[in-house]
């Protein structure tokens, strides 16, 4: 190592010891069972896919979740951290809950707790607190899956496995091992094996847990030895090799780490359902991904700069993330003599590689934008940017290759597709925080995205009971009006589905020929309605262009066919307007029929 090599190491030190001591706030993080185990239901109705890893757990609960969608089953799905909202950490049969709900439910859960804390301490004496976010965001997530009737739940270790919160699970029927590596080794212990033991702490007697097989052989060894004392065995992924022969490698082109957590789902789910189908080639065309892994995101002005293009985004956060995102990088992405362009932001710690991350992800050509996120209430604090700008250029030819900007994403990605130009690469990699920010600002479309729950009764009866005492937003307005029609349109209700439960087809409501009458008159307003306004903004922008005598008329002439379309312009409104009213009529005559209310 160079003299001046050895500076730069010994001023990144100092940084790293900077970051720690600038903490603006307390990280919430307190693991054991104590607080989680008295808050979440006492029933459980739903049994449990528990799935533990460093790497690679949340993408298993994704491939899991497709599978379970293309197999008809129900269930329910709790990943984290949740971005942009809370509630979008969980999902049932592929949909976000109605926030509304989750917003209920995590209220009795605080009530919960406030009950149960009161008279209560450790058996040590000490004052319990309130519960940690996370604590809190477990316990609603176990009770929307009850309220939901899912008959499987999901779920994803949040950090280790023996002593997180979703542990408190209560009945499992399967349980998965990923990747692990170090990480978060100032709550789970300094070596892979020692990490291996506190993720092995999901493992349950009598329930079988699946283990990636490309997991060290003292990782392996750690794991059968905690699952004999246990009481259960483990599952190497090797087994489901035989799923690949079917899946079509030239369209899908996944990473190795990609088909291990792959695997790891499908060998989980043959154990679980021993005779459904398994479709790799089918699942893979539902796009079965988490949101910030491995993505392709369209960007447009202002988030692109200048011109729209596609950024790769991956939440690689440790060395484990970062080696399977060189490689594909590097596979897919780089070409010769072109540099990459980097976008990184991760979050501190004294036990994170940076400087080896950086090195890894860099080349001397690259570009590097090392940037802060923003953190939330209970979100680590971000690593500093000058510290990532400044040994990248220690590795870069240039200075002008690293950005020296603010230190933001929102700046830092207009620079970055300047730098690559409209062919070059542009990556965005590492913690997932950064990444809900990024999806966060203006001009970033995401190609896929989970549509939310409508709501349902118990939104109803609390929408009634606010109507009742102050005026609703338009937003409470228009889910008021999505959980009535719900209300009235559910199978225990509605004489269409009276013979389905007892295994009979729904039977079609007779239309009489007065609503037949109704349905064609409120189509027909629609579309003339719809007509109206599609001229009338035809007409509004050609009132908005400059006058122009171009054609050979005066400038009076110009005038005059300016006012003559104003005025054809209120007609035109009026027309809509007539047309809106008769629309409502006859849907209001129609909703009287099926007992949906005006």
């Amino acid at each position: 190592m160079s003299s001046a090599q050895e500076i730069q190491f010994a001023i990144n030190r100092i940084y790293r010891a900077l970051a720690n001591k600038r903490k603006a706030g307390y990280r919430d993080i307190r693991l054991g069972l104590d607080r989680i185990s008295r808050v979440v239901p006492d029933t459980q109705e739903w049994k449990g896919v528990h799935v533990a890893g460093t790497n690679g757990k949340g993408s298993i609960c994704a491939f899991l979740a497709g599978l379970f969608k293309l197999a008809g089953l129900s269930y329910g799905s709790f990943t984290s951290p949740a971005f942009p909202e809370r509630h979008n950490g969980v999902t049932i049969n592929g949909l976000y809950v109605n926030p509304r709900m989750y917003e209920m439910e995590m209220r009795h859960v605080e009530a919960k707790w406030e009950r149960i804390a009161t008279n209560w301490r450790f058996q040590h004496g000490e004052d319990p607190e309130g519960l940690s976010p996370f604590e809190l965001e477990t316990a609603t997530a176990f009770r929307v899956f009850n309220k939901m009737h899912v008959p499987y739940g999901i779920v994803e270790v949040g950090m280790g496995g023996a002593t997180d919160a979703t542990n408190a699970m209560k009945e499992k029927a399967i349980t998965v091992i990923s990747k692990i590596g170090l990480d978060h080794q100032e709550f789970l212990g300094n070596t892979i094996e020692n990490i291996a033991k506190v993720k092995g702490g999901i493992m349950q007697r009598n329930v079988p847990c699946i283990v990636d097989h490309t997991n060290p052989p003292s990782v392996i060894h750690a794991l059968r030895e905690h699952a004999r004392q246990v009481g259960t065995d483990i599952i190497l992924t090797w087994k489901a090799e035989p799923f690949l022969m079917t899946l079509d490698n030239s369209k899908w082109k996944l990473e190795s780490y990609q088909v291990q957590n792959l695997l790891c789902a499908a060998l989980a789910f043959r154990h679980l359902f021993p005779l459904k189908e398994i479709d790799l080639n089918k699942l893979m065309n539902t796009n079965p991904f988490l949101p910030g892994r491995m993505e392709t995101v369209q960007i447009y002005p202002p988030a692109s700069g200048l011109e729209p293009r596609s950024i790769l985004v991956d939440g690689a956060h440790n060395m484990l993330g970062i080696e399977g995102l060189i490689s594909h990088v590097d596979k897919h992405m780089r070409k010769p003599d072109q540099p990459v362009t980097w976008v990184m932001g991760m979050s501190s710690s004294k036990h994170k590689p940076f400087h080896r991350i950086i090195e890894k992800v860099v080349k001397r050509h690259d570009n590097l934008a090392f940037v802060e996120f923003t953190p939330g209430t209970n979100d680590p604090q971000p690593a500093p940017a000058n510290y990532g700008a400044d040994h990248g250029k220690t590795i870069v030819k240039t200075p002008e290759q690293v950005y020296g900007g603010e230190p933001t994403i929102a700046k830092a990605l207009p620079w970055a597709c300047e730098k690559a130009g409209q062919d070059g690469p542009v990556v965005v990699t590492g913690s997932l925080y950064l990444i809900r920010e990024l999806f966060g600002l203006e001009g970033v479309r995401r190609a896929r995205q989970l549509g939310t729950r409508r709501p349902g009764r118990a939104q109803l009866y609390r929408y009634v009971k606010l109507a009742q005492e102050r005026n609703l937003t338009k937003e409470e307005a228009r889910e008021f009006k999505q959980a009535r029609r719900h209300f009235h349109l559910s199978p225990l209700r509605n004489k269409v589905f009276l013979n389905v439960r007892d295994g009979g087809s729904p039977q079609s409501p007779e239309v009489s020929a007065e609503t037949s009458e109704q349905q064609r008159k409120a189509a027909y307003h629609k579309k003339q309605e719809e007509g109206y306004k599609k001229t009338i903004v035809a007409i509004q922008n050609d009132i908005k262009r400059p006058t122009t005598t171009s054609s050979g008329g005066s400038a009076e002439e110009a005038v005059e066919a300016v006012g003559n379309l104003a005025a054809r312009l209120e007609d035109l409104k009026n027309q809509a307007a007539m047309h809106r009213k008769e629309y409502e009529a006859a849907m209001a005559k129609i909703r009287g029929v099926y007992g949906d209310g005006p």
